[in-house]
């Protein structure tokens, strides 16, 4: 866990000592912050560490028998990342056919599309890719995931 405390500068006090404490915890360059508890793990045990994972067998069986599933659950738990691939590597995308995945957001598309790329171990582009207003990455004869 981080031991992060707030510290609010009183008047006097240097900006730059704090930032320095500061930027030992959190790159105050970027505005993103990642914590992965499993960073020490490969991707392949990081994904079964997810809570999702328990239930691979399950979804794919509804999906076989269901035209419409409806999955809910807890934000991180591996929806949007996971049950492309679980698709993937059952064979849903065989014949030409593409696995789509929608995001309310700009952000979160092209996010999600480079850690699913960064979990199949291909480039951004290519097996997995994005297409959003005004900016496309991916190659219609190779994206399997978009």
């Amino acid at each position: 866990m981080l031991s992060f405390k707030p510290k609010f500068l009183k008047p006097g006090e240097e900006l730059l000592a704090l930032e320095e404490e500061r930027s030992s915890i959190v790159d105050l360059d970027h505005s993103k912050v990642i914590f992965n508890p499993n960073s020490s793990l490969s991707i392949e045990q990081q994904r079964q560490q997810l809570p999702i994972f328990q239930y691979r067998n399950h979804i794919l069986y509804l999906l076989e028998c269901f035209q419409t599933v409806v999955i809910v659950g807890e934000t991180s738990c591996g929806k949007s990342t996971q049950i492309p691939q679980y698709l993937l590597e059952a064979g849903w995308s065989s014949n030409g056919k593409q696995i789509g995945v929608t995001e309310p957001r700009r952000l979160s598309a092209t996010t999600l599309s480079n850690r699913v790329a960064e979990e199949k171990g291909v480039i951004c582009g290519q097996e997995v890719g994005f297409s959003i207003r005004f900016s496309e990455c991916f190659d219609p004869n190779v994206t399997k995931i978009k």
